[in-house]
């Protein structure tokens, strides 16, 4: 364990001093080094280092001595010890509550106390620790060596060490962990990258944070949270030691994985394709991989929406790395909710797209789907994940149906959000009629009808500044009822009449005529098909 300032408030000597601040933080405190400083502080005292002082410098002036306490502090200082009775007489109360403020530990030494026998017990503990923490790295080193050897997991070290140290030891790639203790205590930290450090919880436990420095840039966490009241942090030595065995074991399992990632995409894209030949072949090589292609499933096909505000919350750009953390959140949040449902899922990204496999039963494909999407948008809620449309492709729910059921859920998608707009869910099926009229689009003569009638509708509303095509929207909508045509559109009766009759003249059609109605109807869906389509066809 570290040695701390606990260990030092132990030593027989200082049995008269008393502690006037920060005792919850003494456990956790760590000591590094010694030294004797008054005033000025300027650049002398080191990060966790303890200072004894007579405060000489000080005097009565409690603004001089406040000032003094905060730059031994602001230094790093893991406490200050102030000798009491020829320069000062007491610690002003000033003083200590500016220390009670700030967590920071302040002891009264009596006078009698001579600095030079408290620096040469403290460097003897020092050095028996070190030689001490010297032997438990050295031991740790070789047991991790030879797990290492033998081929163990690194989920097999993490365990070793959790039992080993008796502490909670957690391995993450994200830059920002959240830990939850109780279920009315959430605590979110940005963990730094630059050096180890010590974090300390709401609840009184600590946790000790050492970044790891990977390949091509990239870093992971190593985090060892106590699990008792007043335990000790561990030796930096010894950590640094983990540290050094860990980096090899990752980059193995980080090379193991991207090459398994790798293999799991092309087997996917197989999928995507339909490009496999021999049917027993396919399945075989999929259970290597850990895809069981057999049983039925069905495809949903997505696109976030305002990724930008995304990127925003986590990292203020649009970069790679803001990228990676967006497949890995959402890859965690697929995976749990899968779980939850008791469900097996296959999934990947290709370019904007989020692409999902769900088991399903082919009756029960379209609820299974939409109880998975139900619980991702719990996660949009909480601003985990940005909104997404959604497309299904439930009528081709089925064994080795997959190229199938994802050509559909495309087509769903496209047509939904041109047709519904962002963030929302539309299946094959409900999308027929916009197929159908999409299909109508490259017909010659469809399209001269549809520009001789809501084309010159178009035009007016252009050259004019009214709204006839949505006039005739609405009152299509309400079924020919001007009381309700008129409301919905905030229109006086007269208003909306004298719309009409302009429709009715540009386009030489009746609104009381059925079949003129129909037409009407039929083409001014095929003109919002045309031109929407447009807008949104660089998803596909």
């Amino acid at each position: 364990m570290q040695y701390t300032l606990q260990d030092v408030l132990t030593i027989p000597l200082l049995s008269s001093a008393k502690l006037l601040s920060g005792e919850e933080r003494i456990a956790t405190q760590v000591v590094d080094s010694v030294s004797v400083m008054e005033l000025p502080v300027e650049d002398f005292v080191r990060n966790n280092e303890l200072v004894l002082t007579t405060a000489i410098g000080c005097g009565n002036n409690t603004e001089v001595f406040v000032s003094y306490v905060k730059e031994v502090f602001l230094s790093g200082a893991s406490a200050l010890a102030v000798a009491i009775g020829r320069h000062v007489h007491y610690i002003p109360q000033e003083v200590i509550d500016f220390c009670n403020i700030n967590n920071f530990p302040i002891i009264e030494l009596p006078w009698e106390i001579r600095f030079s026998d408290i620096i040469k017990i403290i460097l003897e503990q020092l050095n028996n620790w070190e030689q001490t923490s010297t032997i438990k790295a050295d031991d740790i080193q070789r047991e991790l060596l030879k797990l290492y050897l033998d081929n163990e997991s690194i989920d097999t070290v993490l365990r070793y060490l959790s039992k080993d140290f008796q502490m909670d030891v957690t391995l993450t790639y994200n830059d920002v962990f959240e830990i939850s203790e109780r279920h009315d205590l959430k605590e979110s930290f940005i963990l730094k990258k630059e050096e180890p450090s010590i974090v300390h919880l709401n609840s009184g436990m600590f946790m000790q944070i050492i970044p790891i420095h990977l390949l091509n840039q990239q870093y992971c966490f190593i985090l060892f949270k106590s699990k008792k009241l007043n335990a000790s942090p561990l030796s930096w030595l010894v950590l640094n030691q983990i540290v050094t065995i860990l980096t090899l074991w990752i980059q193995k399992e980080r090379t193991f994985y991207q090459n398994k990632e790798k293999e799991i995409n092309d087997y996917i894209k197989l999928l995507l394709n339909g490009n496999w030949s021999e049917k027993e072949e396919f399945i075989k090589q999929g259970h290597k991989i850990g895809i069981d292609v057999e049983v039925p499933y069905v495809c949903v096909v997505g696109i976030p929406e305002k990724v930008e505000e995304f990127y925003h919350l986590y990292k203020k750009d649009k970069s790679k790395e803001s990228e990676k953390d967006f497949i890995r959140i959402f890859s965690e949040l697929v995976e749990t909710s899968a779980k939850k449902l008791n469900k097996k899922v296959i999934y990947t990204f290709q370019k904007d797209l989020l692409i999902v496999f769900l088991e399903c039963k082919v009756q029960d494909a379209s609820q299974d789907v939409n109880c998975l999407l139900n619980l991702l948008d719990e996660h949009v809620k909480e601003n985990r994940i940005p909104s997404i449309s959604w497309g299904i492709g439930e009528n081709h729910a089925g064994s080795l149906t997959f190229h199938l059921s994802y050509k559909n859920a495309r087509t769903a998608l496209e047509i939904g959000r041109s047709q519904k707009g962002a963030g929302s869910r539309s299946t094959f099926a409900s999308t027929g009629i916009y197929q159908l009229l999409i299909s109508l689009t490259n017909n010659t003569f469809s399209t001269e009808l549809m520009h001789d009638t809501i084309g010159v509708i178009a035009a007016y509303d252009k050259n004019n500044g009214l709204d006839l095509l949505h006039t005739l929207s609405s009152y299509i909508i309400h079924q020919g009822n001007v009381s309700q045509t008129a409301r919905a559109l905030n229109l006086h009766r007269q208003s909306l009449l004298y719309r009409l009759r302009k429709i009715e003249s540009l386009t030489n059609r009746s609104l009381n005529d059925p079949d003129d109605i129909f037409l009407l109807q039929f083409c001014l869906k095929l003109w919002t098909v045309r031109f929407e389509k447009k807008e949104t066809s660089n998803i596909i």
